[in-house]
């Protein structure tokens, strides 16, 4: 499915949501997750699909479901539901890649940003790392096999921006501090600076003849960002040392957003990618530090929050990754 397909559904998705609010959720600073999960577990898998059955006092027409069936979710799959009683907390089981050692977790950003989200709503949730040959019956047969993928009892949504949207629809973020504004500056980050922020992070990652063309195309991206970030986080003048101030992409140091929560993972994968793949004299490559301060001063913060430091995957984990990458694509 075509990227300007899935956000022609996404939209859809939207409208039919009688709050836009819901889709634009921040996570209020200082709410500290103490949700629980279990690594790896053997969680059983269901081989049919079958309806969901989920225990609740209110019944409401699934909206999302519906606009989900065109949006990366095959409609014959464990989705399927017109009318049901809504879900609820627990149940949860993310399926992402695993690692090296085929049980530990993988470097998937995807995956790690669905774990962000996750994490920002304190919902109780199991993780399980795949391999090929691990992958239950049911993914393989409806979904393609494809990770990241959220079981919610009987229920499952692949795609992450699906997922998360499936998240924040049945399980909102009460966040009183989103205002106008901020979700105006989301929304101008999302179109004019982090759209193709990723494919041109990979490819720049994966070039292994190190061409002019990957690091323009990654630095015209990283340039957008540091300009979002420059109109929105002004200077501060009474410190001494004329240190930059910072803030989260809606233009506060309190509401991280979702948005954040999928940029963050993809910029640690390229601080981490630059320094092990890019770290030769007569390699370009972008300074996060010195060229796009804003954007390094971001990561930090970001990289500090529970919800990141709960899911990281240490550098060697993503080496590993980029290195299996960097090998098919000089194959091809």
């Amino acid at each position: 499915m075509s990227r300007k397909y899935q956000s022609c559904i996404i939209a859809m998705m939207m409208t039919m949501i009688s709050s836009s609010s819901l889709f634009v959720q921040s996570f209020t600073l200082g709410s500290t997750p103490t949700s629980t999960k279990t690594i790896a577990t053997s969680e059983g898998a269901v081989t049919t699909p079958v309806a969901a059955i989920m225990s609740s006092t209110t019944t409401t027409t699934t909206y999302l479901s519906l606009a989900m069936r065109g949006g990366g979710v095959r409609s014959r799959g464990l989705e399927q539901r017109i009318e049901g009683p809504t879900p609820t907390e627990g149940g949860m089981v993310l399926f992402v890649k695993a690692g090296e050692d085929g049980k530990s977790i993988g470097d998937c950003p995807f995956a790690h940003y669905v774990r962000m989200v996750l994490e920002e709503k304190n919902l109780d949730y199991t993780v399980r790392s795949v391999i090929e040959e691990t992958k239950p019956n049911w993914l393989v047969d409806y979904y393609q096999g494809q990770l990241p993928a959220l079981r919610h009892n009987k229920e499952c949504y692949i795609e992450s921006n699906i997922i998360v949207s499936y998240l924040d629809y049945f399980f909102p973020s009460d966040n009183k501090e989103s205002t106008k504004e901020s979700k105006t500056n989301l929304d101008n980050a999302e179109e004019n600076a982090l759209l193709e922020l990723f494919p041109n992070v990979a490819r720049y990652l994966k070039d292994v003849d190190d061409t002019d063309e990957t690091y323009d195309e990654v630095t015209e991206c990283l340039k957008k960002l540091e300009e979002h970030f420059q109109k929105l986080c002004a200077t501060n003048e009474d410190n001494n040392n004329d240190e930059l101030e910072w803030c989260y992409l809606d233009g506060t140091k309190t509401n991280f957003s979702q948005l954040d929560c999928r940029i963050i993972p993809q910029l640690y994968h390229l601080s981490v990618g630059i320094e092990e793949f890019k770290n030769n004299d007569h390699t370009k490559k972008p300074n996060l530090k010195d060229e796009y301060p804003f954007i390094f001063k971001y990561l930090q913060y970001g990289m500090e929050r529970p919800s990141f430091l709960t899911t990281k995957y240490e550098p060697e984990v993503l080496i590993w990754g980029w290195n299996n990458a960097r090998k098919i694509d000089k194959q091809q």
